[in-house]
């Protein structure tokens, strides 16, 4: 045994350790990019943005939103997952279930596509910040009035019908499907590249339905610009407490699905980095004005949780999601 060797690799393993603790406390050296896998204009993006801003003001360095929309979140999410594992590049994205059993892209990719571009065990959730309910939206020129009033309309014009998405394999896609599920209906599913695009072609007449979140279309709502015919919570929204839930329209069971925001960095970032970030995101969503500019958006908050809680959050629901998705059929290849 060669002891001179071993001291030396010793000495040499000490520093880079030191090291590394170096750069984490004067973390961040520059600016920060938060990647955000959908449009500009979507809940996402609406909700990234202050908090962007909430963060460059407490760490004094600039965190930058970078919109990388398209295939269901994937290439964004593959954007940061080839980024350096050194805190300056994040993913805001949506999550699945929180306190409400919800669903979002993150986890549904898991199952969803066979094959992904990253592998998603290389990815630690360092925070979550808020979430909203899905609403089922129409066009104004569209007769109906109410949820059964569609399944009718679907039901006697089988294939004819549309609706729209955040993207194939989103949150709002399989709100749509899992009601056709439930219902037996056949209606067409047109994706779009996030909630924005897929808003303007509701208000457009592009699709006469869409699925959307509460941020992005809410002010649309009330200026009577499109018509709210149910949310997919198991409760009500606050915004809108006359619109029902699928579940009591429909007489149906366990038809939960809204979206959750949350905060996650590669895997192998130091981990004084990511528990800087949790804390002050933690912070940040506890304080009175960034609750109320929650609200003024149309987003709930959330209790903060840990990153090992919400790592064991997502394993489980990334179970739950694969039999929905087995119940659906839905497939990306």
């Amino acid at each position: 045994m060669n002891v001179g060797l071993i001291k030396k690799w010793v000495l040499v393993a000490a520093a880079l350790v030191v090291a590394g603790t170096a750069a984490a406390q004067s973390w961040p050296a520059r600016p920060v990019r938060i990647i955000v896998p959908w449009a500009p204009g979507g809940a996402t993006d609406i909700i990234a943005r202050p908090l962007a801003q909430k963060l460059s003001e407490s760490f004094g360095q600039q965190f930058v939103v970078d919109n990388r929309g398209g295939a269901n979140s994937l290439i964004g999410t593959d954007a940061a997952a080839k980024a350096p594992a050194d805190g300056h590049t994040f993913l805001f994205n949506t999550l699945a279930a929180f306190l409400f059993n919800t669903l979002a892209a993150f986890t549904q990719n898991t199952t969803y596509y066979r094959k992904l571009p990253y592998d998603p065990d290389g990815f630690t959730l360092v925070a979550q910040v808020g979430w909203t309910p899905i609403m089922m939206l129409a066009h104004p020129s569209l007769p109906v009035k109410s949820v059964r009033d569609v399944i009718a309309l679907a039901k006697a014009r089988p294939g004819e019908l549309t609706y729209g998405s955040f993207g194939r394999g989103s949150s709002s896609h399989f709100a749509g499907a899992l009601l056709a599920f439930e219902t037996k209906t056949n209606m067409i599913h047109v994706p779009y590249k996030g909630g924005g695009p897929v808003a303007v072609a509701n208000l457009a007449g592009e699709v006469p339905i869409h699925y959307g979140g509460v941020p992005p279309t809410i002010q649309f709502v009330k200026a009577g610009r499109l018509k709210a015919l149910a949310v997919t919570a198991a409760k009500r929204t606050v915004f809108l407490p006359d619109v029902p839930t699928i579940e009591e329209a429909l007489k149906v069971r366990d038809y939960n699905i809204t979206v959750t925001f949350g905060m996650l960095v590669l895997a192998g970032t130091p981990k004084l980095i990511a528990d800087r970030m949790h804390a002050e995101i933690g912070k940040i969503v506890s304080s009175p004005d960034f609750k109320a500019r929650l609200v003024a958006l149309g987003t709930d908050e959330t209790p903060v949780m840990s990153p090992a809680e919400l790592s064991a959050w997502l394993k489980n629901e990334t179970a739950r999601w694969r039999r929905i998705i087995e119940l659906t059929g839905i497939r990306a290849d």
